[in-house]
């Protein structure tokens, strides 16, 4: 399978729908952190896309970090899964889970796509010039762990999740030069 890097747009509105409502069903964690749950109308969505482009041109509070947002798409563009890249971190959480957060469709995970996802959006972090990357992911989540280990991670710390007491943070740098 064939896997791309789109931006969001309105394009996507009734496939974002389908997979957030799987997702929704599957119970699982949803991540990266814009995906939420389906919009109810057009209107709602423009809104999402409207922040997202204003999230990556740092038209947001200044504590937050400009992040470029992405969905990941198969070669029939349905949307597999979604990306962000912060374009630097800051004290506001950003250093515990780093630069790239990503996330796979619960019926399209164990087939390689988490993998492919994180080398595309290193190679976008490249093009910024982000040499080293910062990535975090639950340390129950052995899968996340095993894709960032593969794709040449190497394990800081494991820190405190600050939103679950009962969850700990791998915390990992990949040199990206």
């Amino acid at each position: 399978m064939r896997l791309y890097l789109a931006k969001p747009d309105l394009y996507f509105f009734d496939r974002y729908n389908e997979m957030m409502t799987e997702w929704q069903a599957s119970g699982t964690q949803i991540a990266p952190w814009f995906l939420d749950k389906p919009f109810e109308n057009l209107g709602d969505f423009a809104e999402f896309i409207q922040m997202l482009d204003n999230c990556e041109r740092g038209n947001l509070d200044k504590k937050y970090p400009s992040t470029t947002s992405y969905f990941v798409t198969d070669e029939n563009g349905r949307l597999i899964g979604a990306a962000s890249l912060r374009h630097y971190l800051t004290a506001a959480g950003f250093n515990t889970w780093g630069h790239i957060g990503y996330g796979v469709r619960p019926n399209e995970r164990r087939k390689g796509c988490a993998t492919h996802i994180l080398k595309m959006v290193l190679a976008e972090a490249k093009s910024m010039k982000i040499q080293r990357v910062l990535l975090g992911c639950h340390s129950s989540n052995i899968g996340s762990a095993k894709v960032i280990e593969n794709c040449g991670g190497v394990l800081e710390n494991v820190v405190a999740d600050p939103d679950d007491k009962n969850e700990t943070i791998r915390r990992y740098w990949i040199d990206n030069k």
